[in-house]
């Protein structure tokens, strides 16, 4: 009976690493695409910023 329940606490064991590795490379992913946009975003606003002032000095 202790084979068993060591047996199945280990099967039990893999499974919660197959699910914490997927959670992981989840929230890389979504932590990387933020953080693409974020410097999407910055980009935009800088070149809003310098057309608006090359208009005004213009």
């Amino acid at each position: 009976m202790e084979v068993y329940m060591d047996e199945k606490w280990k099967l039990s064991k893999k499974g919660d690493r197959g699910r914490r590795s997927m959670t992981q490379s989840f929230s890389r992913r979504c932590a990387s695409l933020v953080k693409e946009q974020r410097a999407r975003f910055y980009i935009m606003r800088r070149c809003v910023v310098l057309l608006i002032c090359w208009r005004d000095y213009s």
